[in-house]
């Protein structure tokens, strides 16, 4: 019988998903942007010059629409920047027709600025959103007629801006739980991939050196059972905190990969520097505590999963070694 995930578990994969993909964000907050031109368009009477410019506006939401579900994986990440704007055009467009359809285009600003809390860094998502009010200012100056201007504009940016910050707070928490391990808070499995696929293709570029360590902490299952999980939770935090401290500011990367094994990538280190670091992380190792550290230096050619076996097996020997030992 399959076991069926918990809400909670399912919720926040579809949440890292939608953050993970900005495109399809994209695709959504375009289509229904031309829904809403669609469902105003189809209310007015008469194909004077407001029906034109919402035509206008469906049409280049469903061109962007179009664009992006075709080759929107495929376009470069400043093109986002693009994206934003073209939105801003177009809300600022609509709502300018009258004050019989600006609050329909108006509270999509709102959108733009979540946009913006979502997919850009603190200083771009304010400029995004500050560029959004400039534009709405235009707007309510000369184009819409709209009764209380300074009121309508606070309406909409006060809301937009806390709705802003908000998201960006939960994004940021979101994002640096889904790279980071919980316990240690050193970077988890996912983020040691990323790092060290990254660091292979600089090496490959610059024709620098590379290392990697993997690191297992010797009879851990014994102080589990022995002490406790508290204790054994402790003497991992205590480790990473001593082991991030040695790499801290170096170039050098420590993750935890899982359990007990961590791991060590030393970018423009060869196979004499890796070891000079793994001796460092010996002796700074609790009393009592041993760890079987296997290293591999980068070959050239080898993929990363390459590197990162060859590192595995060398520390599953140093393992055998010290029980035989």
């Amino acid at each position: 019988m399959t076991r069926s995930k918990p809400m909670g578990v399912d919720l926040r994969v579809r949440l890292e998903s939608l953050i993970l993909h900005p495109n399809g964000a994209a695709v959504i907050f375009f289509a229904g942007g031309a829904v809403a031109g669609l469902a105003v368009l189809l209310g007015l009477h008469n194909l004077d010059r407001s029906a034109v410019i919402l035509l206008g506006d469906v049409s280049c939401a469903a061109i962007a629409v179009c664009i992006l579900l075709a080759i929107g994986d495929r376009l470069p990440s400043w093109t986002l920047n693009v994206d934003i704007g073209v939105a801003t055009v177009l809300i600022s467009a609509a709502a300018a027709i009258g004050p019989n359809v600006h609050a329909n285009f108006a509270v999509l600003y709102i959108w733009v600025a979540l946009y913006a809390a979502l997919y850009f860094r603190p200083l771009p998502a304010v400029l995004h959103i500050g560029a959004a009010g400039a534009a709405y200012v235009v707007v309510l100056a000369v184009g819409s007629n709209v009764d209380k201007p300074v009121d309508a504009w606070f309406t909409i940016f006060g809301t937009a801006v806390v709705s802003a910050f908000v998201v960006f707070g939960l994004v940021s928490v979101l994002r640096r739980t889904s790279r980071e391990d919980p316990l240690t808070l050193l970077p988890n499995r996912r983020t040691w991939d990323e790092r060290v696929d990254e660091e292979l293709e600089r090496a490959r570029r610059n024709g620098t050196p590379l290392s990697l360590a993997v690191i297992d902490i010797d009879n851990f299952k014994t102080v589990n059972d022995r002490d406790g999980h508290q204790v054994g939770d402790l003497l991992l935090r205590k480790l990473a905190d001593g082991w991030g401290g040695i790499v801290r500011g170096s170039g050098d990367f420590i993750a935890r990969l899982g359990g007990d094994e961590f791991g060590l990538l030393a970018p423009n280190s060869d196979d004499i520097g890796i070891r000079r670091i793994v001796k460092r992380l010996h002796e700074i190792s609790p009393s009592g505590v041993s760890c079987s550290i296997g290293v591999a230096t980068w070959d050239g050619v080898e993929t990363a999963a390459d590197l990162f076996r060859r590192a595995d097996e060398a520390m599953y020997r140093a393992k055998r070694e010290r029980r035989v030992a």
